[in-house]
C-alpha cells in the first residue's frame, strides 16, 4: 500500500520562500515523490503568493477560532515539473500576510493556520478520497499540529516535527489557548510566572509530535546536549523522561539540495554554463565577470552569502578580515538583516577597498557569488544543517567553515573544505592562509575543486532515511 504523507511548513519555494525551509518544503516532497511515496504539501495563501501565482479555488470550509466563525479557501496547483499536488490556505484575516508583524501577532497567525491544517485533513480525505498516514510539521509555525489533533480534534494521526532552528521558538501569549478553545491544563509545559502567561510553542510539539527530528546528525547531538543553556532543554527533557524507547530521541536526517536546480551546467543566472568536464575555463570567466561588475581586480576571491544576524558569525568574519589586510585578496559579501550587524559590515567594506558589501536580498548576485569564487566563507556559530556549503561546493567554490552542526557533518576538512573552530577569528585567519596555500598549488586545488564538486548532497539517500522514519512511525503507533 501506497504511504501518504502530508507535508506542512510556513513557506515553501518556488511560491514563497524567506530561507532554508522554503528550498526544503520544495525538495523533499519531490524527492519523496521520486521514490513512491503519495506526498501532497499545505502552506498558507499569502497575498503575494495570489498575487503572482492567481491559481484556483477549489474549496472551502470553516474552522471556530476564539468565538469566530473563520472562512478558509482552499486553492492548489502541483509543484512545478512534478505530479506532487501543493495546497494553500485562504483567510483575509489571518493569513493574509507573510509578515503578521509582532511576536503574538506572529502566533496567532500560526496557531489559526495549524488549527486549519487539522481540519484541512478531513477536507482532502472527503474530497479527494485521501488520508494521510503521517503529517510532517516544520519548526515552530506547525508545532502545535501535534496538541491541536491529540487534545482538540482526538485524532490518531502520528505527527513528526522537524526542527530546522531551534533559535527560533514561538514564545508568546497563553491567550493562544482561548482562541483554540483549549484549556491551560492540556499543555504540557508553561513559561514560568506567577501565574504562567505565556507559552512556548516549539516545546509544546517537541513534547506532543510521535517523533522530533531535526536536520543533521551533528545538530541532533548538540542541541540534545545543551539541556542546561537551552530555554528548550526542560522540552527535550521531559519528552526523554516520557518516552523511555528511541521515540524520546531526536533523529538527525540531514538536508539535501535540488540538482535540478542547483546545477552550473543548467543555471540561467550563470554568466557562463559549466560541469565537470569545464569548470576551470568557465569559473574563471565567471570570475573575470564578477569582478568587473563590483570594480574588483583579478584576485583570490573569498565571499559570504546569508543573513546578517548573530547566529551567521559575521564578527568574526569581520575581525579575521583585519587580520589578514595584508594578504592579496578579494572579500565580497551578500545579504541583509541586523542594521547593527550591516553598519559594522559597511564599515571594514570602507575601510578596505578589497572588500565589497551588498546589503540586499539577491538569488542572481548569490548564484553568481557561487559560480565566481574560489571559497566561500560560513562563520557560524550554529548551523542546524546549511545549504550555503553544498551549493557552493556544487559550483566549485570550496567551503571555509565552522567545526559545528550540518557544517562538519557535510565538509571533510582538507579533501572538500576547510573547518576551522568556530567563533574564533585567528582560526578563521588561519584557515583562510591554508586555502590560499592550496590555491597557489594548481594541482592541489583542482583536486580539491572536483572532489567538491563531485561530492553528493541528493536528496536521494535523505528521502531514503525519511521512508524509513515515517515507517518506523506507523508501525509503532499500531
Amino acid at each position: 500500500m501506497q504511504l501518504k504523507i502530508l507535508i506542512t511548513g510556513y513557506e515553501g519555494a518556488p511560491f514563497y520562500k524567506k530561507g532554508g525551509l522554503g528550498d526544503v518544503m520544495e525538495s523533499l516532497p519531490k524527492a519523496l515523490a521520486k521514490i513512491g511515496i503519495d506526498v501532497k504539501a499545505v502552506i498558507p495563501y499569502y497575498y503575494c503568493i495570489k498575487e503572482k501565482y492567481h491559481l484556483e479555488k477549489e474549496g472551502e470550509f470553516t474552522v471556530t477560532f476564539g468565538s469566530e466563525t473563520e472562512h478558509l479557501g482552499i486553492y492548489s496547483t502541483l509543484l512545478p515539473n512534478t505530479k506532487v499536488p501543493f495546497y494553500f490556505l485562504e483567510n483575509r484575516k489571518y493569513l493574509f500576510s507573510s509578515n503578521a508583524g509582532g511576536k503574538n501577532k506572529r502566533i496567532e497567525q500560526f496557531a489559526f493556520f495549524n488549527l486549519a491544517v487539522a481540519h484541512f485533513v478531513n477536507w482532502v480525505s472527503e474530497h479527494h478520497h485521501w488520508s494521510p498516514a503521517l503529517i510532517h510539521c516544520n519548526d515552530w509555525h506547525t508545532a502545535l499540529i501535534p496538541l491541536i489533533l491529540k487534545k482538540k480534534i482526538k485524532s490518531s494521526i502520528p505527527t513528526l516535527l522537524t526542527i530546522h532552528n531551534l533559535l527560533y521558538q514561538g514564545v508568546g501569549s497563553l491567550r493562544v489557548l482561548d482562541l483554540l478553545n483549549m484549556k491551560n491544563e492540556e499543555t504540557k509545559e508553561l513559561k514560568k510566572g506567577k501565574p504562567a502567561t505565556e507559552m512556548n510553542i516549539l516545546g509544546e510539539g517537541i513534547i506532543y509530535a510521535t517523533r522530533v527530528s531535526t536536520v543533521s546528525v551533528s545538530y541532533a547531538k548538540e542541541i540534545a546536549s545543551d539541556y542546561d543553556r537551552s530555554p528548550i532543554g526542560p522540552f527535550l527533557k521531559k519528552r526523554e523522561e516520557e518516552c523511555c524507547n528511541k521515540d524520546g530521541k531526536i533523529l538527525g536526517i540531514h538536508n539535501g539540495i535540488d540538482y535540478d536546480i542547483w546545477n552550473p551546467a543548467v543555471d540561467e543566472l550563470l554568466y557562463h554554463k559549466f560541469d565537470m568536464n569545464t569548470w576551470e575555463a568557465c569559473k574563471k570567466d565567471n570570475k573575470k565577470d564578477l569582478l568587473e561588475s563590483l570594480g574588483l581586480p583579478d584576485k583570490p576571491t573569498f565571499c559570504f552569502v546569508g543573513r546578517m544576524v548573530k547566529q551567521k558569525g559575521l564578527d568574526v568574519l569581520i575581525k579575521a578580515i583585519n587580520r589578514i589586510s595584508r594578504l592579496d585578496v578579494n572579500v565580497i559579501i551578500l545579504g541583509s538583516g541586523n542594521l547593527k550587524i550591516q553598519k559594522n559590515v559597511s564599515k571594514i567594506a570602507n575601510k578596505f577597498p578589497w572588500v565589497k558589501a551588498e546589503f540586499v536580498y539577491s538569488e542572481e548576485l548569490a548564484h553568481k557569488l557561487y559560480a565566481g569564487s574560489d571559497f566561500i566563507i560560513i562563520p557560524s556559530r550554529y548551523e542546524p544543517c546549511g545549504l550555503i556549503q553544498m551549493i557552493a561546493m556544487r559550483y566549485g567554490t570550496i567551503p571555509i567553515a565552522s567545526r559545528t552542526g550540518g557544517l562538519q557533518d557535510s565538509i571533510m576538512h582538507g579533501k572538500n573544505g576547510f573547518l576551522f573552530a568556530k567563533g574564533r577569528s585567528i582560526r578563521l585567519k588561519k584557515a583562510i592562509e591554508h586555502a590560499l596555500n592550496v590555491y597557489k598549488n594548481k594541482e592541489q586545488y583542482r583536486k580539491m575543486v572536483e572532489r567538491a564538486m563531485k561530492t553528493d548532497f541528493s536528496w536521494d539517500k535523505s528521502a531514503l532515511l525519511y521512508k524509513k522514519l515515517y515507517e518506523e512511525m506507523l508501525t509503532i503507533d499500531k
